[in-house]
């Protein structure tokens, strides 16, 4: 299974994924976040998910410069 950093990199080169990303960051927890990863193929623990949701707000404004 792919790990975050794949996911990153299928995310810069796939503009839906890093939208469907964007979305499930702000709309959902970490479990919900965990779990959407896994069934896209990426295994991403639930306190780097955690970390995620902490930070939606900079995720969401693109202050993830490589994602947008």
């Amino acid at each position: 299974m792919k790990n975050f950093i794949d996911f990153i990199v299928d995310a810069a080169k796939e503009s839906d994924l890093a939208d469907e990303f964007h979305k499930i960051v702000q709309d959902s927890d970490h479990k919900e976040i965990s779990s959407w990863l896994k069934d896209k193929g990426y295994e991403v623990n639930e306190d780097e998910c955690k970390k995620m949701v902490e930070n939606k707000d900079d995720i969401q404004s693109s202050k993830l410069g490589v994602m947008y």
